[in-house]
């Protein structure tokens, strides 16, 4: 069994970007799946704006595989945004389990979509590329936190 109490300042990062995708996936992910009347003035402004500058076809043509994706992401992502912004913030044990299964999952759902944005025509596909990545790099990096201890929030390590 091994314990690490790990970098305070890292999960505490890692708990920021946690919550603050809560509201990005309930107000702007998800008008991929429902009606842009559903959302306010303002979020459908924002979402037009976004695929406006960044030439994100994913998000203007909805391609059914994006829109399984995207449905992956509210019903899994999004609660494991939850309970991930809870575990990291305050070092709860089982926050091991949620974050792999968030790692795991977010990355391998990342690689279908930059593939498809790395062979895509659109002029704006490294600008598209380098907002998506992050949702792959950060899982990863969750994962190398996570993996290689029993205990990552352990208050004192030991080897």
């Amino acid at each position: 069994m091994r314990k690490c109490r790990g970098s305070r300042g890292l999960d505490v990062g890692l708990a920021i970007f946690f919550a603050l995708n809560v509201p990005l996936v309930l107000f702007v992910d998800s008008t991929a799946v429902l009606p842009m009347s559903c959302f306010p003035a303002a979020i459908q402004a924002l979402v037009r704006w976004h695929i406006r500058t960044s030439g994100d076809y994913l998000m203007r043509d909805k391609p059914p595989f994006f829109l399984g994706l995207v449905f992956c992401e509210i019903f899994v992502q999004l609660p494991l945004y939850i309970a991930n912004a809870i575990a990291f913030y305050y070092g709860k044990p089982w926050g091991r389990t949620t974050g792999i299964i968030y790692g795991v999952h977010t990355a391998t759902t990342m690689i279908p979509i930059l593939f498809d944005i790395l062979c895509s025509q659109v002029p704006t596909k490294f600008q598209l590329f380098s907002i998506y990545v992050p949702y792959l790099i950060i899982p990863l990096i969750v994962l190398v936190r996570l993996m290689p201890y029993t205990y990552p929030f352990a208050k004192k390590r030991i080897e």
